[in-house]
């Protein structure tokens, strides 16, 4: 049902349709975002944090199932198993910082992502990174220091996990990067999916409380928004150029604020709005000198 989305014909050009699917999938992602923040509310953050990866690889299933299990097959285990115990934390603090942070500023702080990941490349993949990309993270950076202002606030433990969390998907990005060369995309999904689920499960097992039927409901729904702004991604990466559409994914933070505001009344201070402007514009642009240099070496 969800892959049939994308057999829909739109009359419209590859780059608008791939900016089409991106805007949706930021959409998509800011309403997970929502939903673990509403369902933090009554359920422990871990067990929201396994219900959400359950549900997701519920969702995935079929589509990675698809092509049979002959099409499994895992070159480099080891990579796989530590990227889905990283993605396992990262999941469970991404679900400890939304309980305690405005959805908007745990967005915003998430989009460091793509610096840890520049600054990790050089050790991790041996890859040179330029001066522009440096100064990118510096000023990246920056916008942490603006939004937690260290020394004239206390820094939150929610700001610290979201930090934390944006870290371990700059070490899934690294590990992807490297998995892919060898395993086919469905072999990827398949393992993240399976090892995410039992990772948060065993601390989620602590703690866990049966959750009415609205939360349950909330936790499936987002698991399933999920997987399909992952498939909205990969859709639009697919059809329209890395450059183009890398600069869309800002809107994810406005929608984040958004629901934010909308749902739980959050209205971000001026440090919070200014910090995460500075924050997503560095990760937008290493976003773009990343799809431009990829498209370089290609041609």
């Amino acid at each position: 049902m969800i892959t049939s989305l994308f057999s829909i014909k739109l009359p419209i050009s590859a780059p608008v349709k791939g900016a089409f699917y991106m805007i949706l999938s930021a959409f998509c992602f800011a309403i997970t975002a929502g939903l673990i923040r509403y369902a933090t509310r009554e359920v422990h953050p871990f067990e929201a944090a396994f219900l959400r990866s359950f549900s997701g690889l519920i969702f995935m299933l079929p589509l990675v199932m698809r092509g049979g299990l002959a099409k499994i097959s895992i070159k480099r285990p080891r990579l796989h198993i530590l990227r889905g115990i990283i993605s396992g934390i990262g999941t469970l603090m991404w679900s400890s910082a939304l309980a305690v942070l405005p959805v908007g500023e745990a967005v915003a702080l998430n989009f460091t992502a793509p610096l840890f990941a520049t600054m990790m490349a050089p050790f991790v993949l041996h890859e040179v990174v330029r001066a522009r990309r440096w100064i990118a993270c510096v000023l990246g950076f920056v916008g942490v220091l603006i939004m937690l202002r260290p020394g004239l606030e206390v820094i939150s433990v929610g700001a610290l996990l979201s930090i934390g969390s944006a870290a371990t998907i700059a070490c899934n990005m690294l590990i992807i990067r490297i998995i892919s060369q060898e395993d086919n995309a469905r072999t990827v999904v398949f393992t993240f999916s399976i090892f995410t689920s039992i990772v948060t499960l065993l601390p989620a097992l602590f703690v866990w409380e049966t959750p009415s039927w609205e939360m349950l409901i909330a936790l499936v729904l987002c698991g399933l928004l999920a997987t399909l702004a992952h498939l909205l991604l990969t859709r639009a990466m697919s059809i329209a150029e890395m450059s183009a559409i890398a600069p869309l994914d800002f809107v994810r933070l406005l929608f984040a604020a958004g629901i934010g505001f909308i749902w739980f009344s959050e209205v971000p201070d001026i440090w919070t709005a200014l910090g995460a402007m500075v924050i997503t514009g560095s990760a937008v642009y290493i976003a773009r000198r990343e799809a431009l240099s990829i498209r370089n070496k290609g041609a």
